[in-house]
């Protein structure tokens, strides 16, 4: 980070950024990360709840390998189906955002489940966490580091999802906005709007997922 903030001064000072539109780079910035939020709250309340409900349930050993298969099925793939029902609207990247960020939720929280000592299983039955009663007296806290751990995979996989998908054939967000200003190769617009992603991951991470990790490591650790 020091780095990138040392860099980013240097090339402010040399006035590389002067003719750089402030404005329409924030507006397409903040419109990304809206998408990408929202993306990641439909995809962790997806995936957490299948965990959830299959990581305890008889049918986890066929179903694992389902989900293994499916994961693997490439994100951009499944996009001209997409575009075919929703053309190109916030729904269809947020929907598209969804089906790469859930898998690292999805697979973080159900391995966390099924690897979890017999010892602890036999004792959350014998204290009555029995029924669906189970998810949020035991499976729930036991699966919060690992619930943190496949969001922090999962939303740097968001953020290709949705600029990737934006840079193919948007007319709004960070991709397309870039994908405009860089057809002529790499300039100060792209170059800040880069170093903006940078930031905000970075004061994200700092904000949220750090202290969420830190906290989780130190009040479910085993």
């Amino acid at each position: 980070m020091f780095i990138m903030l040392a860099l980013a001064t240097t090339l402010a000072l040399s006035g590389y950024f002067a003719h750089v539109g402030w404005l329409p780079l924030g507006q397409a910035l903040a419109h990304t990360a809206y998408r990408l939020v929202i993306a990641y709250a439909i995809a962790l309340a997806l995936g957490a709840s299948i965990a959830l409900l299959v990581g305890w349930s008889p049918f986890a050993d066929f179903l694992f390998p389902v989900f293994d298969i499916l994961q693997n099925v490439p994100s951009f793939a499944l996009l001209p189906i997409f575009i075919y029902f929703l053309g190109w609207t916030d729904q269809m990247i947020i929907l598209f955002a969804v089906t790469s960020i859930v898998w690292p939720i999805l697979f973080s929280v159900l391995t966390a489940i099924r690897g979890v000592h017999t010892d602890l299983n036999d004792a959350a039955t014998i204290f009555g966490a029995r029924g669906l009663r189970r998810i949020p007296a035991y499976l729930a806290p036991l699966a919060f580091p690992a619930l943190l751990t496949g969001s922090v995979v999962g939303i740097a996989i968001g953020w290709e999802a949705v600029i990737g998908a934006e840079i193919i054939g948007s007319t709004s967000g960070f991709g397309a906005f870039i994908s405009g200003a860089g057809a002529g190769g790499v300039n100060p617009t792209v170059v800040a709007g880069t170093l903006g992603i940078l930031l905000i991951v970075f004061v994200a991470n700092r904000i949220i997922w750090a202290p969420l990790l830190a906290e989780s490591a130190k009040r479910y650790a085993e």
